[in-house]
């Protein structure tokens, strides 16, 4: 069984066909996502989630593959074979390094991230540390919410519901495609 993990509900609201585990926001999501693998026992995982933009290039809903995700100077690496299995699934996806920070960056701070990362959010290095200390293949997609130059730390949130819904569907649509490729893998490997 392969399940989806994301924050919120809101990341999760058209995954179909898989189970969805709400983790929230933030460096607690390790200790959620290990209690709810204990209950589970999946054999895979597809971390879905939002994110914002390092690269000006990078639109609203573009959605990004994770090759690595990076948390200060920690860093999980995500198996090659696998990534390169989803992009192959996902052809129109952007691959490349994540960076997970502690809370809402602004445009100058993801900047200054770019150097680094394609784009950051506030879980995935968490969780990926979990799936990989438990030797779980996983895949790690996001979507742009807020592009580099848009701060969203003093937006209301309401501001960015039709985004993220249209965001929320491309997740579930990545996940339907992605679940077999995860469900393929035998043995992983970094």
């Amino acid at each position: 069984m392969i399940v989806a993990v994301a924050a919120l509900w809101t990341e999760l609201l058209f995954v179909r066909g898989l189970p969805r585990v709400r983790t929230g926001i933030g460096p607690g999501t390790r200790e959620r996502l290990a209690r709810a693998l204990e209950r589970l026992r999946p054999n895979g995982a597809v971390i879905l989630g939002f994110c914002g933009a390092t690269h000006a290039r990078l639109t609203p809903r573009t959605l990004i593959l994770a090759t690595s995700v990076r948390h200060g100077d920690d860093e999980v690496r995500l198996s090659g074979e696998l990534v390169d299995a989803a992009r192959k699934r996902l052809p129109n996806v952007e691959a490349g390094p994540l960076a997970t920070v502690d809370g809402i960056v602004d445009s100058a701070e993801k900047a200054r991230l770019s150097l680094e990362a394609l784009a950051v959010d506030m879980e995935s290095y968490h969780l990926a540390a979990e799936l990989s200390r438990r030797e779980l293949p996983f895949l790690v997609v996001r979507c742009v919410l807020d592009p580099l130059w848009e701060d969203i730390s003093n937006r209301p949130r309401f501001a960015f519901a039709r985004r993220a819904l249209s965001c929320a569907r491309r997740l579930g649509g990545a996940a339907r495609t992605l679940a077999p490729t995860l469900a393929e893998v035998r043995r992983w490997a970094t």
